[in-house]
């Protein structure tokens, strides 16, 4: 009986203090001003490493001339059923075969020519690097 009778003294203490004005409670009026904000910063871009790709194909590269940043990166992909082995910039790749890929990264200025060594008549291509 008598944690009955504290469980209901603690419930009505517990009540009261919510159902009841607050005597000492003085009028509170909250003024909230928006003020606009503006930004007079115009977006600039975020350089991200790009890749380029060339393709392979009828003993072609395909774009034959890229102009290109800075750090961008060019991916070849053979999709002719002979062999190529690139060279550009002294590297080679190794041989690429029909759906291999094999990539560079510039990361310097200056035009740049490369080819194919096991096809020496083939056409060149032309990087520019900017």
């Amino acid at each position: 009986m008598n944690r009955l009778w504290i469980l209901l003294m603690i419930l009505i203490v517990a009540l009261s203090g919510c159902t009841g004005k607050d005597s000492e409670q003085a009028n509170v009026t909250v003024s909230a001003t928006s003020t606009p904000v503006q930004t007079t910063a115009k977006p600039f871009p975020v350089l991200e490493p790009l890749t380029v790709y060339v393709t392979i194909m009828g003993t072609m590269f395909n774009p034959s001339k890229l102009n290109i940043t800075n750090g961008t990166t060019v991916k070849w992909t053979n999709q002719d059923s002979g062999q190529y082995i690139v060279n550009v910039s002294g590297s080679r790749s190794p041989p690429l075969y029909k759906r291999d890929n094999w990539s560079y990264t510039f990361n310097k200025t200056g035009i740049y020519e490369y080819g194919s060594d096991l096809h020496p008549s083939m056409p060149h291509g032309r990087i520019t690097v900017i």
